[in-house]
């Protein structure tokens, strides 16, 4: 999901990308929409507002830590954070949901 924060078009073929790996994962619609906007969204949101952006990929190693330390932040900042720019993340679910269940349906 991180691709879908890097400071580059989110296009069709990122979107279709990223729906096949999170279509072979062994999370439900609803677990993925809840990854998205409670783990990578309030973590990676901030770069999309970044003067100097990372363009090129999120290190895994990185994000692990920081979507760990987020999660370990008392509810009343990681209610905050989810919340900014929250749209974006609901745009994203909405654009990758229904690629996920057919990439689902044609790997089953």
């Amino acid at each position: 999901m991180s691709e879908l924060y890097l400071d580059t078009d989110v296009d069709a073929e990122v979107l279709t990308r990223v729906a096949g790996v999170l279509a072979q994962s062994p999370y439900s619609l609803d677990e993925l929409q809840k990854i998205l906007r409670n783990e990578v969204h309030p973590v990676l949101v901030p770069n999309l507002c970044s003067v100097a952006p990372v363009w090129d990929g999120f290190d895994p190693e990185w994000l692990a830590a920081e979507i760990g330390a987020h999660l370990r932040r008392p509810w009343p900042v990681r209610w905050w954070r989810a919340r900014v720019m929250r749209s974006h993340a609901i745009i994203l679910w909405h654009r990758l949901i229904r690629r996920i269940a057919s990439a689902r349906r044609r790997h089953h």
